[in-house]
Formats: C-alpha cells, structure tokens, sequence
C-alpha cells in the first residue's frame, strides 16, 4: 500500500506542471494526504489481535490475577474384602477406599498481588465399586473452600473443610485411617471429620511450631451447633509433636456437646517414622449422662525398599464406667507397593478383640459397607487392593 501511494505522488509531480494550468494541483495534493492518512490507520488496525467470529471476549490474565491455575486430580481406590470371625457368618465383597477414599476435584487459584494468593478447591467423594456418591450423596461432600494464603501471613480458608482435630489424630495413625486402622473402626476418636459452615485459620510455620484454628457456624435460629478447635504442631528434624483440642457444641450430634482432646509424638529413625498419640472424648449429653471415652495407639511406617512400604498399628480404647465393658483392642499389619508413579496395589490384614459391649471390625476409610459382628465378637480381615491416582 505505501508503494502504491509513493508512486502516486511520483506521477502527481511528473504531471504537476499540467496539474497547475488546470488549477487542481491543490486538490490533489489534499486528496494523497487523506489517503496516506487512511493508510495509516489500516495499518495500525492490522496490528490488533481480531477475535475469533462469534467468540465471547475473555478476561486478561491482568483482570484475572497472575500466575492463575486449575488442576484436575482424582484417586480410584478398590479392594476385595474378606471377614470372618463373627457368629453371624463371614463376608466377602468388592469395596471402595482401602487406602484413601476413591475421589474428583479441583483445585487452584490466582495472585491477588506480591505475596498473597487466592486459592479454591471442590472435591467430590465417591464410591468406585458403585458409582454413587458418598458423604450422604453431596456432591462436593469431602471438600469446597475458598480463601487467601501468604507465606508471611498464613492461611484463611471457608467452607466444607476438615477439622484441626481430624487432621491431628490422622497424622498419627500409620494407615491415616485405611483399611484397618484404629481412628477408621472406632478404636480411637476423630471428632467429627468436616464441618459446613467453617472458617479455618493456619499460622505459617516459625521455629518449626505451627497452628491450626477453625470456628464452624451452625447458623440456626434460637439454639447453639456451632463447633471449634484448635490444633499446635512442632516439628524439628526428626521429632513430631501435636496437641489438638475441639468442642463440637451440638454439631456432629444434635443431643450432646462432645469434646475431644489429643496429644500425639513422632520421631524418624532411619526408615521408620514411629508414631504414638492418646486422646479422650467427653460426651455431655442433654439427658444429663455423661460419658468419658480413653485410647491410644501406637504404630509405625517403615520404607522396606525403594517401591514398597510395611505399616503397623495397635490401638485399644474403652468408655470409663459402662457396664458390659466397650474395650475394643486392634492390630493391623500392612504392605503397601507403588507399581507405577501413579498407582499402588496393597494387603492389609486386622484383627479386632471385642469386650462383651464392644462390636468394632475392620473396614475402609470409606467404604459403602462393612462386615458387622455380635457384641463381644472378635473380628478379621484381608484386604487386597489397588489405587490409581491423577
């Protein structure tokens, strides 16, 4: 386009003298200059990104955030179980969550500016061996949050998240609550594992000490279901302390404040994490019974080769002055193998010893059902499972 204007304005001076007697050199000079001004703009428009036809305009990363992402993860947990043991008759079934509860979600989140990031996550729970939801049918029943985080300032998260409590206890226990282990039976008590409603708190870690706080709100007109707690770690090189504290005010149970405290210790010996933890669980019902519950567990994980992984765990717990006695007592033994970096195949075998008030049994940590044995019953199992995870 410029050459054809440059060779324009060569003719308009050749022909210039004629341009002049016929008194419309004027005019054509004004004539190249609005072209040449229309050339231009045509170029500087070329150089403007066009949207596709028919596209919706899009946020820039500026209006966004910077650095934003999503990603997609999941974990599909099946194993077959068999139980025996119970006078009521053995069992043998395909179960989801031996290891860890089958799963979908999405995380992510976006800059807000220089050292403060938001950040969401939904994450839906499922069992694989039916193809139905869990956590009483909700679809994101396991998690969905959202808030900020800062390396200086910490981390402020709402929603449906897990209590400072669970995760406490969970740490401590060498199956973190799979197939088996004692916080998955009733051995030893959680709380309750998550809470709607609940704004969570997390200090970023100083001197190795770290906290965790979460006020859940019930939200109901006249009467009390909130819930709170509170959780302290430390950590340095390789020993693991933790106290954890939670008043669960007519929250998980609509006829009793519950209150759970835990105090658990680890330490790193070569290969071997070793775990210990004791907790006590006070139920204050509004009958006006009372009732104190006693436990501890001990356990191990130990990395035996470059692919595979022994666990072990032993637990008994009892509630104070009930009559048959509820003392349950656990052992569990584990091999868990990585066949690829993304799945694992694993065998666990538990053994319960059941009081004449007690019918604890194994079971995943979330399965769709379970083995059920009399009161005073002992119970086994073995399971044999496998885990892809994305």
């Amino acid at each position: 386009m410029k050459k054809i204007v440059i060779a324009m304005a060569g003719l308009i001076a050749s022909l210039s003298p004629v341009a002049a007697q016929a008194g419309e050199l004027d005019d054509m000079k004004q004539a190249l200059q609005k072209l040449q001004e229309r050339i231009a703009q045509l170029e500087a428009r070329k150089e403007e990104p066009r949207p596709a036809p028919n596209s919706v305009p899009l946020l820039s990363g500026t209006a966004l955030g910077g650095n934003p992402s999503a990603t997609l993860y999941g974990k599909l947990d099946l194993f077959t179980e068999y139980n025996s043991g119970g006078n009521k008759g053995d069992r043998l079934a395909l179960e989801s969550g031996g290891l860890n509860g089958s799963r979908l979600g999405v995380k992510g989140g976006a800059d807000i500016k220089e050292g403060l990031r938001a950040i969401y996550q939904l994450e839906a729970g499922f069992f694989a061996n039916k193809g139905t939801l869990a956590q009483g049918g909700r679809f994101f029943g396991r998690q969905a949050y959202a808030g900020v985080e800062s390396a200086t300032w910490g981390r402020l998260t709402a929603g449906r998240q897990y209590s400072p409590m669970y995760n406490s206890v969970i740490a401590y226990d060498a199956f973190e609550q799979g197939y088996g282990s004692p916080t998955t039976d009733g051995n030893v008590s959680t709380g309750g594992t998550r809470f709607d409603s609940s704004i969570v708190y997390a200090t970023p870690k100083f001197a190795g000490l770290s906290a965790t706080a979460m006020l859940a709100l019930g939200g109901e007109t006249g009467r009390s279901s909130d819930a709170a707690a509170i959780a302290v770690n430390y950590e340095r090189g390789p020993l693991g302390l933790t106290a954890a504290y939670q008043r669960d005010d007519h929250n998980s149970s609509t006829t009793a404040v519950i209150k759970n405290t835990f105090v658990g210790a680890s330490y790193q010996l070569r290969n071997t994490r070793l775990l210990a933890a004791f907790g006590r669980a006070a139920t204050d019902n509004d009958s006006g019974i009372n009732r104190v519950r006693r436990e501890w567990m001990i356990g191990s994980r130990t990395n035996a080769t470059e692919t595979g992984q022994l666990l072990l765990a032993y637990a008994e717990g009892h509630t104070e002055d009930v009559s048959p006695s509820d003392k349950g007592r656990v052992a569990t033994l584990g091999w868990v193998e990585s066949i690829s970096a993304q799945s694992r195949v694993y065998g666990i075998v538990s053994a319960h010893k059941n009081a004449a008030g007690s019918a604890l049994v194994p079971m995943g940590t979330s399965s769709a059902n379970n083995y059920v044995v009399n009161p005073g019953d002992s119970a086994y199992g073995l399971a044999l499972g496998y885990q892809y995870a994305f």
